[in-house]
């Protein structure tokens, strides 16, 4: 059975770590009515009054997006104000929203890293650094017996994950010793005799705010009624950061790489400030959703920024440095990763999901 808050935890401990958010964000819980059983999640870009109208008729529990439906404090609700009224149909019919904006762009699989995957491009930076993870090393000490059910166990709460690898960590053997006292109920030896057991110390590494889920999985697998673990915090953590440089390893011409963008993004329509479409391109950067005024960091590190929402000023003096800003949209550039996430959830929870694809209200007349 699968609760509201069992999918709140997922997304906050395994897909976006909600202590990220910028100050100014509001990623996490919108509207929890209660905690019911999740049978059906919808998934949209925005909690717009016809999305919301759309995950009730489908008969959601839940609605997940990437922008939050609360910015700024809300002091009252009144059924004659538009906003108002779709957070109190939400309410009513039992409709929890759950939302991770800036928490989700600085994901370690974050938006970005999903486009720069569709664009058959491999990632080799991060374009703007935010900060460092919190890192520890846990220790925890196993019968050689149950090793590899606790290493799967680590695992699968997120730990021994460095760079591109997974499920590492370090084993060494030893004797543990101990001596089950009154009241106690072991899982081998005998009370009050001194029992010696043949054990591994195994050691990874993981992110400090996922300490806890780590150390209750680890919990669950041991087969010892006290585990004994230690956690030390480590220095110079990996970097987190806001948008991806990508490469590929033959150039292509840009005409080839906005036809790849189009495809990608389903997208009719890309603004661009060039004419040039023969220019090659071999690392390009991506900043999904409003990213053109950052194309100064592209300068000596990418050819191309794939974002949008590229103003007038900004793709004049991107032109005259010789950066081709490629205006994806920030509808298109955002709405690829709710689809992910829909059968990503979807697959790990075993419920049906929804996506609810809604298409801005801005439209290219032709």
């Amino acid at each position: 059975m699968t609760k509201v808050r069992d999918l709140r935890n997922y997304l906050e401990k395994a897909i976006a770590d909600k202590s990220r958010q910028y100050d100014w964000d509001n990623s996490g819980n919108q509207i929890v009515p209660d905690d019911r059983e999740i049978t059906k999640a919808a998934f949209a870009l925005d909690p717009t009054d016809k999305v919301i109208n759309k995950a009730i008729e489908e008969g959601c529990e839940v609605l997940i997006t990437h922008h939050p439906l609360f910015f700024g404090s809300l002091k009252s609700l009144c059924f004659d104000r538009p906003f108002d009224r779709k957070v109190i149909k939400a309410i009513q019919n039992g409709l929890s929203i759950l939302s991770h904006h800036t928490s989700l762009d600085l994901a370690d699989y974050s938006l970005n890293d999903h486009l720069c995957s569709l664009l058959n491009g491999k990632v080799e930076e991060i374009f703007v650094t935010e900060g460092h993870k919190e890192m520890v090393k846990f220790i925890v000490f196993v019968p050689v017996t149950h090793s590899q059910q606790v290493r799967k166990a680590m695992a699968e709460a997120g730990a021994g994950n460095i760079g591109n690898y997974s499920d590492v960590s370090f084993s060494a053997e030893g004797t543990g010793r101990f001596k089950p006292c009154e009241g106690a109920k072991p899982f081998m030896g005998s009370l009050g005799e001194i029992e010696e057991v043949a054990e591994h110390r195994i050691e990874t590494i993981i992110e400090k705010s996922k300490v806890k889920n780590l150390i209750n999985k680890v919990v669950e697998a041991h087969p010892y009624e006290e585990v004994a673990y230690d956690v030390y915090p480590l220095e110079g953590g990996a970097e987190y950061g806001l948008g991806r440089i990508a490469s590929f390893e033959t150039p292509m011409p840009l005409s080839g790489f906005l036809d790849k963008v189009r495809f990608a993004l389903g997208s009719d329509t890309l603004r661009i400030n060039t004419a040039d479409l023969s220019a090659r391109v071999k690392r390009f950067a991506v900043v999904t959703g409003s990213g053109a005024s950052m194309w100064k960091k592209c300068v000596g590190r990418a050819d191309v920024l794939v974002t949008g929402d590229m103003k007038h000023h900004e793709a004049l003096d991107a032109q005259e440095a010789g950066i081709v800003i490629v205006d994806a949209g920030h509808f298109h550039t955002e709405r690829i990763f709710m689809k992910y996430l829909a059968e990503k959830i979807g697959n790990e929870f075993n419920i049906n999901t929804v996506l609810i694809d809604e298409q801005p209200p801005i439209i290219n007349w032709r």
